[in-house]
C-alpha cells in the first residue's frame, strides 16, 4: 500500500545533511585518493574529474533537503542521476533511493531503479574497474540495490504501521469521549428525574396547605402563620430544585418510587451483606441522626449513589474481597463519602467505568469534589460535598 511520509523538522533534515555531507566527504577523499594518477602523468584529466565530481556532489547536497522533505521522488531521482559522475553525491544518492523506496509507490520505485542502473552504468563507463570483473561489480550494485530498497521499505512499514496505531488511538479516545459524555449525560437526566419526583411532592405540599388557608375558615392566627411559614419554605426549597432540574431534559417517565437518601445507605449495606458481601459501614452521628433531614434532597441521594457505585465496583472487580463504606463530617465541615476495597487478581483493579464519569458528574453538579484510584493496595473512591 503506497505510504506518504511524514516531513522531518528543518532542524533533523539539517542534522541529516550535515551528517551526510561529512560522510561523503570521506567518501570522496577515499574515492580520489585510490585513483590518483601515476608519477610523470598528465594530472589534467584526473583534476578536472575531480571538480567535476566535487560540483555535482555540491548539487546533490542542495536537493537533499527537498528530498527528504517536500519533493522525495523529483529530487531524488535528481541526486541518483548526479552520482554517475560524483562519489561526493554517492551518500545522498543512497538516502534519496531509501526514501523512494520507503514511499512504497511501485512507479516510483521502478524509477528510482532504472536511474540507479543507469547512473551505474555511467559511472564504470567513465571511471573503469580494472581490478574487478563486469560481473562482479554488477552484483555488488544489484545487492547495494536490494539493500537499500529494503530498508526504505522497512521504514515506509514501520511508518505505516505508527500511522495506523495512532488513528485507531484516536478512535478509542474519541469513542471514551462520547462515552464518557453519553454517560455525563445519562447521570444528569437521572438526577433530574430524582428531583423530578420530590418537586412534584413539594408543589403538592403547597397546593394542600394553600387549599387548607383557602376553604378553613376557622384557622386561628397562630395556625395560620405556621402554615404561611411552610409554604414559605417549601417554596424555597422547591425553587431551587426546579433551577436544577431545568437544567436537564426529561427523556423518560420518572418513577414513582421514593428516592434513596443518606438514611438508606444502612439498607443498602444491608442487602450487599445479605448477598455475601464483607461490608464494613462507619457513619457519623449527624449522618445518622435527625440532622441529616437538613441536607438537600440532591446531595443526599448524591451519598447514597456514591455508597451504590462503590459497592456495585467492589462486587465486579474485586468479588470476595472486603469492603469499607466510610461517611464523615456534619453541619459546616461537608460531608466527606469513600468507598475502599482491596485490589484482586480476578477482576479489574482499576474499574474506571462509566458509573465513575457518572459520579464525578454528580459531585461537579454538588459542587464537590471527586477522586478515584490505587492507594496502598486499595482501591478508593472518595466524594466530598459542602453541608
Amino acid at each position: 500500500m503506497p505510504q506518504r511520509l511524514e516531513h522531518p523538522s528543518a532542524l533533523k533534515t539539517a542534522g541529516l545533511t550535515f551528517g551526510a555531507a561529512v560522510t561523503g566527504l570521506l567518501v570522496f577523499l577515499v574515492v580520489q585518493g585510490s585513483m590518483l594518477p601515476p608519477d610523470g602523468a598528465d594530472p589534467a584529466p584526473f583534476i578536472g574529474l575531480m571538480f567535476l565530481d566535487f560540483m555535482l556532489g555540491v548539487a546533490a547536497f542542495g536537493l537533499l533537503p527537498l528530498a527528504l522533505r517536500r519533493f522525495p521522488v523529483g529530487a531524488g531521482l535528481g541526486i541518483i542521476a548526479l552520482s554517475s559522475l560524483s562519489t561526493l553525491a554517492f551518500v545522498p544518492a543512497c538516502m534519496a533511493l531509501i526514501g523512494i523506496a520507503a514511499l512504497r509507490r511501485p512507479r516510483a520505485l521502478a524509477a528510482a531503479v532504472l536511474v540507479y542502473a543507469a547512473a551505474v552504468a555511467v559511472d564504470l563507463t567513465v571511471r573503469p574497474v580494472e581490478d574487478m570483473a563486469w560481473w562482479a561489480l554488477s552484483l555488488t550494485a544489484l545487492a547495494m540495490l536490494l539493500v537499500l530498497v529494503l530498508i526504505g521499505l522497512n521504514r515506509g512499514a514501520r511508518r505505516a504501521l505508527i500511522a495506523s496505531l495512532r488513528h485507531e488511538a484516536d478512535s478509542a479516545r474519541r469513542e471514551q469521549d462520547a462515552l464518557a459524555a453519553q454517560a455525563r449525560l445519562a447521570e444528569r437526566t437521572r438526577i433530574a428525574r430524582e428531583m423530578h419526583d420530590t418537586l412534584s411532592h413539594r408543589l403538592s405540599l403547597i397546593a394542600m396547605h394553600a387549599g387548607a388557608l383557602e376553604y378553613r375558615a376557622d384557622l386561628d392566627r397562630e395556625t395560620i402563620r405556621s402554615t404561611a411559614a411552610v409554604l414559605r419554605e417549601t417554596a424555597h426549597t422547591a425553587a431551587g430544585e426546579l433551577r436544577t432540574v431545568l437544567s436537564v431534559l426529561r427523556e423518560e417517565a420518572a418513577e414513582t418510587s421514593p428516592q434513596p437518601t443518606v438514611h438508606s445507605i444502612p439498607a443498602l449495606v444491608e442487602t450487599a451483606r445479605a448477598a455475601g458481601s464483607d461490608v464494613t459501614l462507619h457513619m457519623d452521628p449527624p449522618l445518622r441522626g435527625d440532622e441529616a433531614a437538613s441536607l438537600p434532597d440532591a446531595t443526599s441521594r448524591h451519598l447514597y449513589r456514591v455508597v451504590q457505585e462503590g459497592l456495585t465496583n467492589a462486587q465486579k472487580h474485586a468479588p470476595g474481597l472486603p469492603v469499607t463504606v466510610s461517611l464523615t463530617g456534619g453541619p459546616g465541615r461537608g460531608i466527606t463519602v469513600s468507598a475502599s476495597n482491596p485490589v484482586s487478581g480476578q477482576g479489574t483493579a482499576a474499574p474506571g467505568g462509566l458509573g465513575l464519569v457518572g459520579l464525578a458528574e454528580r459531585a461537579r453538579l454538588a459542587d464537590g469534589t471527586f477522586e478515584s484510584g490505587l492507594r496502598h493496595g486499595m482501591y478508593t473512591t472518595t466524594v466530598k460535598v459542602p453541608w
